[in-house]
C-alpha cells in the first residue's frame, strides 16, 4: 500500500469533539483510566509523582496518593476492580484498589511508558516499536509484539488504551494515536489530535514537555478522553472506528 503525504501507509480516522473539560494544568499527565465517571490519573516526575481520583462532572479531586519520591510514575491501566500503575526506569509496579489504597507492589524488566488492560491481559510500552503483553496476576512477560505501519516499524509508543478491539497508542512527542491490531501489530488507523493543540492556550504559554498524553476510554457512552502533560484541557472524542481486519478481539475486563 503506497504511503500518504505523512508517511504512513494508512490515512487518519475521523473524530468529533463533544466535549472539552477543565484539566489540571499542574499534572504530568501519564496515564488515564474511566470508571462510573471518575477519572483516575498517574502523574509523574521524581519527588512529585501522585495517582488522583477526579470526579468528571465537576473536576473535583476526590483522592490523592503520592508515590514514593525516588519513582516516576508513568502508565496507568484499569483490569477489574484494580488499578495497575508501572514507574518509568525503576522496574516497580503498583496496585491500588478503586480506593486508591495500595494492594501490592511488582517488578518488571526494562522502562516503563504506557499500560492497558486487553482482555485478560495487561500490554505495556517502552518507548520502541514493541509492545510486551503480561500476566496481570504476577505479572510475568507473556511476549512482545512489534507495531508496524505498512513495512514501517512504529517506534516511541507511548500510552496506551484499549477501545474497539484495537490497542491506541501515542507516539511519544507527537500528536498522533496509532490504532493496533493485537494480533498482528499492523497499524489501521490514525488519530491526528493536532487539531486540538488549536484550542489549547497559545504555545508560548505552555511549558517544554506540554506534549498529548493521557487517553482514557468511556465504553458506556463509547467517548475516548484525551488530555496532556500540563494541559488545561480534557477533550471527549466521538471516533469513526474502523472495523478490525479479523474477528473481533475479545471483550476488555476492565468494560
Amino acid at each position: 500500500m503506497p504511503a500518504n503525504a505523512d508517511g504512513y501507509s494508512v490515512s487518519a480516522i475521523s473524530y468529533d469533539v463533544l466535549r472539552e473539560l477543565p484539566h489540571d494544568a499542574k499534572r504530568f499527565t501519564q496515564g488515564l483510566a474511566f470508571r462510573d465517571g471518575r477519572l483516575f490519573e498517574s502523574s509523574g516526575l521524581y519527588a512529585q509523582s501522585a495517582l488522583f481520583e477526579t470526579r468528571l462532572s465537576d473536576q473535583r479531586t476526590l483522592n490523592r496518593v503520592a508515590l514514593p519520591r525516588s519513582v516516576f510514575a508513568e502508565g496507568l491501566t484499569l483490569h477489574g476492580d484494580e488499578l495497575h500503575l508501572l514507574s518509568w526506569r525503576e522496574q516497580r509496579g503498583f496496585v491500588f484498589d478503586l480506593s486508591l489504597h495500595l494492594l501490592r507492589e511488582f517488578r518488571f524488566s526494562g522502562e516503563g511508558w504506557g499500560l492497558a488492560s486487553v482482555g485478560k491481559e495487561l500490554v505495556r510500552s517502552d518507548g520502541s516499536h514493541r509492545l510486551t503483553f503480561m500476566d496481570p496476576r504476577t505479572h510475568r512477560d507473556l511476549r512482545q509484539l512489534e507495531v508496524r505501519d505498512g513495512d514501517k516499524r512504529v517506534a516511541q509508543l507511548n500510552e496506551l488504551e484499549f477501545a474497539h478491539g484495537w490497542i491506541l497508542a501515542n507516539v511519544w512527542y507527537s500528536d498522533r494515536v496509532a490504532l493496533i491490531d493485537p494480533a498482528s501489530g499492523r497499524v489501521g488507523g490514525w488519530l491526528d489530535l493536532a487539531p486540538l493543540r488549536r484550542r489549547l492556550p497559545a504555545s508560548g504559554d505552555l511549558p517544554d514537555g506540554a506534549v498529548l498524553n493521557g487517553l482514557a476510554y468511556d465504553a458506556g457512552h463509547d467517548l475516548i478522553y484525551v488530555t496532556g502533560k500540563w494541559w488545561p484541557r480534557l477533550f471527549a472524542l466521538r471516533v469513526d472506528w474502523p472495523a478490525l481486519p479479523r474477528l473481533a478481539a475479545a471483550p476488555p475486563i476492565n468494560k
